[in-house]
């Protein structure tokens, strides 16, 4: 049997019992929940908040439009969650006079009342923003160092780790280097050259450092570097002076003129991460309950259309490459366990009738996933699960096809939004999961809830 790598959606046949399948990929360390995040975030709202009921309140707002302004202030920041202070502070000023605006009982050119309140939240940012730079630096100063080291021993490298040893008020301490070879003595004064780059997350896992710092461009792989994440450091970058990532990318903070750029958090450690299960059994248990009826119809139709065994479990690939039985309604008639595990394309003359194409094409099918997502094996959006067979074929042949693991499958996806089911292309939609799982926001799982729910309203499926 050959395998058209250039398509996508398999048939999801019935299946009397398991086919043979690939061995599951050892399970992942979990990553801890983002709760620094989170603390930090609800601080800054609460800092935010507190600015801004003293300026109204100094400027005698009524408390109706001080509630609002609080409730858009808040909504601002977490919409704009990375704009810098110039940013807040504009926006600030036109969320208060729209508020005022919109408050007001006739609708009045702007006034000094809401211009002063402005102009006080603003002032008060900066002085909070002030204040906590200001504590910041004295609590680094005080407390241990974080012990760090640099991918590099060019010339680039060597002056970091010099300038960071001769500025501890920084906080970090680098212990040593990493370059092509190891050597007890560095090109860095007292560094040794600690391990080799493939050798790298081996020797973080046995040592006490938290910060990786790539000087310019190592020759390090995109797989190596994965793995030194997976240990738990914090990575970032000190472009060269001639890199050109500099023109692209604004720094996140300067360390003696060094430029850092932070690396991208993997999704299961960036804010609001904890929320997306919170919210997939909240949302699952209630749509449950909510479809309990339309769920009993199709039952009660693919019962009366194809006989007994209304349900069918198959197996796919989860997170992690962790197997689980996925539940879907019976939509075609029963095959064998050797051609449901390996057939890719199924013809109309394997619907089980009228009933089960209307399922098909409306993804009603689906519904007894839901049950997937509270037993925590599924999350409502994420990339979508594959049988084995196919998950150790393609992840062969379609580039970065096993990195769709990462996160917890789901029953859409970006890609299935994007149209990319049935006959479609399996490396447009590897690319398509791969994307949203780096990209990965609370904002974006609920644009893709709001999709499916178009697609399947205008009988496209999802």
């Amino acid at each position: 049997m050959t395998v058209a790598v250039g398509t996508s959606e398999p048939t999801e046949d019935f299946l009397d019992s398991e086919p043979a399948m690939a061995p599951e990929a050892p399970a992942p360390a979990r990553p801890d929940f983002p709760l620094r995040d989170l603390t930090r975030r609800a601080a800054h709202l609460g800092l935010l908040t507190a600015c801004l009921l003293t300026a109204t309140t100094v400027t005698g707002w009524r408390l109706t439009n001080v509630a609002a302004a609080v409730a858009i202030a808040v909504a601002l920041h977490i919409l704009l969650p990375r704009a810098r202070f110039t940013g807040w502070a504009m926006a600030a000023l036109c969320t208060l006079s729209l508020e005022a605006w919109l408050c007001s009982p006739v609708p009045a050119p702007p006034s000094a009342a809401w211009l002063l309140a402005g102009l006080s939240y603003a002032a008060l940012m900066a002085l909070a923003h002030g204040a906590g730079r200001a504590w910041r630096h004295v609590a680094a100063r005080r407390r241990a160092p974080r012990k760090a080291v640099i991918l590099s021993t060019g010339e680039h490298g060597v002056r970091l780790a010099r300038t960071l040893l001769q500025h501890p008020e920084h906080g970090i301490e680098p212990i040593g280097l990493v370059g092509a070879s190891a050597s007890a003595h560095g090109p860095a004064d007292d560094l040794p050259v600690l391990a080799t780059y493939s050798s790298c997350a081996q020797m973080l896992r046995r040592s006490a450092v938290s910060v990786v710092i790539l000087a310019g461009q190592p020759p390090i792989s995109r797989a190596v570097l994965q793995e030194i994440r997976a240990t738990g450091c914090q990575i970032m970058l000190a472009p060269g002076p001639d890199d050109l990532v500099q023109d692209f990318v604004a720094p996140g903070r300067q360390l003696q003129s060094f430029p850092l750029v932070d690396m991208v958090p993997p999704a299961q450690r960036r804010p609001y991460w904890m929320a997306k299960r919170f919210c997939d059994v909240t949302l699952a248990l209630l749509a449950l309950l909510a479809l309990a009826p339309v769920l009993g119809i199709c039952l009660l139709g693919v019962r009366l259309e194809g006989g007994p065994g209304v349900l069918f479990r198959q197996r796919r690939v989860g997170m992690g490459g962790r197997c689980f039985d996925m539940l879907k309604i019976r939509t075609l008639k029963p095959a064998s366990a050797r051609d449901s595990a390996t057939q890719w394309t199924v013809s109309q003359s394997r619907l089980s009738g009228p009933i089960g194409g209307f399922l098909r094409k409306t993804s009603l099918d689906e519904l007894p996933q839901l049950w997937n997502v509270v037993t925590g094996d599924m999350s409502i959006v994420g990339p979508r699960p594959e049988r084995p067979y196919f998950v150790q074929q393609f992840s062969k042949t379609v580039e970065r096809y096993d990195r769709r693991h990462r996160v917890p499958v789901g029953i859409t996806g970006w890609a299935q939004v994007h149209g990319l089911r049935g006959d479609t292309s399996i490396e447009e939609r590897a690319r398509l999961d791969n994307h949203y799982i780096d990209t990965w926001s609370f904002g974006l799982d609920v644009k893709i809830a709001l999709k499916t729910i178009g697609c399947v309203l205008r009988l496209g499926g999802a």
